[in-house]
């Protein structure tokens, strides 16, 4: 309670003894000993009543959560201050405020709407969507939530997922915003179309194979190469042209093996490496033997042989590295190596070893009959991964920072294993199990997360997700089992 002075004291009497003819007399002195209870904060306000010198409300963020960046919602009565942070001038402090906290990563996080272009970008102190107006197509320019401008050219193979497009140019849609891919050529539509050498059993006619003009010394005619030399292109046309019986190695210019018939690949185009074990015209063919570093660039393992690819530590980095039939590939891009495009063909095997910080085996293909094992522990990467139906996988993802993504097939008579525990992040891998096939999946503990899973009738699947998150798996009836 106040001291009171001795002046204080005689008007406090004197007022008490008046209240009883004069009601409210003392009202004044009482104001005077505690502070008014206003409503209002203006320097350290009390907590629990509304702050009429704070921020306004905060704009609502519908294009990647709330943003603190606009000033936070008013603390209307609670103790708790309320998302946003109360951005009152002196008034309660609102600890973990959350306009420390990012609302995204990158723009990919943010909702767009017409008219406008959302960016994720630094806002004060954290990350948020922050709106940089409608893009003007055609200026000359690539302004933000452009991808490209109207004359703009790309080649097919570089867009959509790794080998969706075999060939082809696409073109800037008038928006802007994408690729045009109606002139992209696709593999597997059993038409031969530009950038492709044949498709399916729709392989182009004769010696030539798909439409180029002729071979060196030889001509082209209608649409069947004639005399090509071993860089010589294909025929023109060729659909039109006389069938002169399947394609083989001669066709190709190669002198080994030259009755051979040369089949067509998933990418359609035809397979060489069964003239003389490897593509032709490839850079490097390992005959048993190892490579280094730059030197593994567009490298192939020899059919039947086995080979060693030396691609880790720090700074190295390998890509389009090809393991050919029935060879055996040790494929090591460890302690922050960087591998890409490798390419395990059909009967092959391939260890590959991506694991440890910065290490990487991304855009890895293992098709259809060879057997894949992929060590991507310890944080290590193995995204856009495509183990196609027919081939047999193991996925290692194991430990915090490890990632695997993209899709796997586990096909009749295959025993293929996942292990994404102790915070292994499988969430972007989407496997399919097909019936006769055998798949285990193993996300224990601290946040680990499974592939994506269909387990199809017929198969079986188990899995054991103690402490982790199964990725809510579809399973025909009796095919899943585990925890």
């Amino acid at each position: 309670m106040k001291r009171l002075s001795h002046a204080g004291t005689v008007a406090s009497l004197l007022c008490l003894a008046l209240a009883g003819l004069l009601p409210g007399a003392c009202a004044s002195e009482q104001s005077s000993l505690e502070p008014a209870d206003t409503g209002a904060t203006s320097s350290g306000g009390q907590a629990g009543k509304p702050t009429t010198n704070g921020g306004s409300a905060g704009k609502t963020a519908s294009f990647g959560g709330t943003s603190g960046t606009s000033g936070g919602k008013p603390n209307t009565g609670g103790t708790t201050p309320t998302e946003g942070g109360d951005s009152s001038e002196g008034g309660v402090s609102s600890a973990g405020a959350a306009a420390t906290v990012d609302k995204c990563q990158t723009s990919a996080d943010c909702t767009q709407v017409a008219g406008s272009c959302f960016v994720c970008e630094t806002a004060g102190s954290a990350k948020d969507c922050v709106d940089h107006g409608a893009p003007v197509c055609d200026n000359g320019k690539l302004d933000p939530c452009e991808v490209c401008e109207v004359d703009d050219v790309k080649p097919c193979t570089q867009l959509g997922r790794p080998g969706e497009f075999s060939g082809g140019t696409a073109t800037c849609k008038a928006t802007c915003d994408g690729w045009d891919t109606s002139t992209c050529s696709v593999c597997g539509n059993l038409v031969v179309e530009p950038g492709e050498e044949c498709d399916g059993n729709a392989d182009v006619p004769g010696a030539g194979g798909a439409a180029g003009g002729a071979g060196a010394g030889g001509a082209a005619t209608g649409g069947v190469a004639t005399g090509g030399a071993a860089d010589g292109g294909a025929g023109a046309g060729g659909a039109n042209g006389a069938d002169n019986g399947p394609h083989t190695c001669s066709d190709e210019g190669i002198a080994q093996n030259p009755t051979v018939v040369t089949p067509c690949t998933d990418t359609c185009h035809f397979d060489t490496t069964v003239c003389t074990g490897c593509s032709k015209g490839v850079g490097k063919c390992l005959d048993d033997a190892d490579c280094t570093a730059a030197a593994c660039n567009g490298a192939e393992c020899k059919v039947g042989t086995s080979c060693a690819v030396e691609c880790g530590g720090g700074g190295v980095s390998c890509s389009g590295v090809q393991c050919n039939h029935e060879a055996t590939c040790d494929i090591s891009c460890n302690s922050s190596g960087k591998c890409s495009g490798i390419v395990c063909d059909s009967a092959s095997t391939c260890s590959l070893d991506c694991s440890g910080g910065g290490s990487s085996c991304d855009g890895s293909v293992c098709k259809a009959g060879a057997t894949c094992d992929f060590d991507c522990r310890s944080s290590g990467s193995c995204k856009d991964v495509n183990c196609q139906p027919g081939a047999d996988c193991d996925f290692n993802c194991s430990g915090g920072g490890s990632i695997c993504s993209g899709k796997a097939t586990c096909g009749a008579g295959k025993s293929c294993d996942f292990e994404c525990g102790t915070s292994g992040n499988c969430a972007g891998l989407v496997v399919t199990c097909q019936a006769g096939s055998t798949c285990s999946f193993s996300c224990t503990s601290g946040g680990s997360v499974c592939p994506k899973a269909t387990c199809e009738a017929g198969s079986t699947c188990t899995f054991d997700c103690s402490g982790g998150n199964c990725n809510a798996p579809t399973c025909a009836n009796g095919a899943c089992s585990g925890n």
